[in-house]
């Protein structure tokens, strides 16, 4: 396990072909982080409006929300992105060990991405990413003979760059918001029905995508293509797969986790107790821009959990999820459709907030348990079959179950 990929060539280095068990769990906490993300635009009907939801707000109801923005909101699809750049690395160097150009089998999964990111941001959730994640590998695929240096600095400069924009906009909008009459449009109602007919939940969800989609590909973006250029300088040297020491992973979590909670606390606070639309700008600047920090707490945190008794427990627990992230992902809208749609059971505002976390940690353990049955039967999840096929272009396999790779 001592070899590096090249810092200024493509990958091309020998890797094994077995899984990394740290990669899939941090995959799986990541999944965590997203459905609790995820969920509110499904619960709650007020989100997509920027205002309160006035049937819900009690002191625990504003606390709940406040604890979504501080620990979840904008840092979890970070972690998603980080761990999508680093997994390009180890694509292109089995194709690169398997005597084969990187470059056709990158064009065949972007192309699987926008097709699956398309069906899943019309059909399931206006919210998707994967649409973004296939065009934004393409910016990747072009650069991958960049040095891991040169990754990191990129990685700053996009994200910090995004997180003064975001700030700044932010800014300027609380400055004259008061003279916009902003005060009076906190309570606009929802201008869509969840809880109506399957058929008017598909219009609406139809209608909102374009939104959201060009909100995806011009603002989260540029901030995960950062996050996909720091995956992409860590796997170039691989530091997962080699381990980082204990000592700097006790460094990274004493200066990150502390800087990163201090900002989001502040984020939480503008976001959830003083409100406004500019004063939410400013706070999804601030996320932006110390997000990552918060996020590289996590991961060091739990690659420290995770060398314990207990914490290999956890992680083995948490790697069949990772494993079937993009059948999880998935999922979990299919799942909340049903849960608070038309299509289901029509729960829509009428779960508070304490409830909604409930339901999010149900769902999150449900996928725990599916995972760990499919894996032990199989290789690939149904959906992560159907996306290699694309990428291999050959005919769908769900295989035999995987070896991790040990240190």
């Amino acid at each position: 396990m001592n070899n590096v990929v090249p810092h200024n060539t493509a990958p091309n280095a020998r890797l094994t072909a077995s899984r990394v068990i740290e990669l899939d769990a941090l995959r799986a906490f990541a999944l965590l982080g997203i459905l609790c993300v995820n969920i509110w635009f499904f619960a709650d009907p007020f989100v997509m409006t920027g205002n309160p939801n006035p049937d819900f707000q009690s002191p625990q109801d504003v606390a709940v929300k406040f604890a979504v923005s501080v620990f979840f909101e904008a840092k979890f699809y970070i972690l998603f992105s980080f761990l999508f750049g680093y997994s390009f690395v180890l694509q292109w160097a089995s194709a690169a060990s398997a005597g084969q150009s990187e470059v056709p089998r990158t064009l065949r999964r972007a192309a699987g991405l926008v097709i699956i990111g398309l069906f899943h941001g019309l059909f399931l959730f206006h919210g998707d990413i994967l649409l973004t994640y296939g065009l934004v590998g393409l910016v990747l695929l072009g650069t991958r003979m960049i040095s891991a240096r040169a990754a990191a600095v990129t990685a700053g400069i996009l994200i910090g760059t995004m997180g003064l924009v975001i700030l700044l906009l932010g800014l300027l909008t609380a400055a004259v918001e008061p003279t916009l009459g902003g005060a009076d449009l906190q309570m606009v109602p929802p201008a869509f029905d969840l809880a109506g007919s399957p058929a008017a939940v598909l219009a609406q969800n139809i209608s909102l995508y374009p939104m959201t989609m060009v909100n995806a590909l011009f603002l989260q973006g540029p901030i995960a293509l950062g996050a996909f250029y720091a995956g992409l300088a860590c796997a170039k040297n691989r530091l997962i797969e080699r381990g980082l020491s204990c000592r700097t992973l006790m460094l990274l979590v004493g200066i990150a986790l502390p800087i990163g909670l201090a900002a989001a606390l502040l984020q939480g606070y503008l976001v959830n107790y003083v409100g406004g639309m500019g004063l939410q700008v400013v706070g999804f600047g601030i996320s932006t821009l110390t997000g990552p920090l918060l996020t590289a707490g996590y991961v060091g945190l739990l690659l420290l959990v995770f060398r314990t008794r207990l914490g290999r427990v956890v992680r083995n627990a948490l790697a069949p999820a990772g494993q079937l992230a993009l059948s999880n992902y998935l999922g979990q809208s299919v799942l909340m459709l049903l849960l608070f749609t038309g299509f289901g059971l029509s729960l829509t505002n009428q779960v508070p907030p304490l409830g909604v976390l409930g339901i999010a940690v149900l769902i999150f353990l449900t996928q725990l348990l599916l995972s760990y049955w499919w894996v032990r039967k199989f290789r690939y999840g149904p959906m992560e079959a159907l996306l290699r096929a694309a990428t291999y272009w050959r005919k769908p396999t769900l295989g035999s179950a995987p070896k991790y790779s040990s240190r």
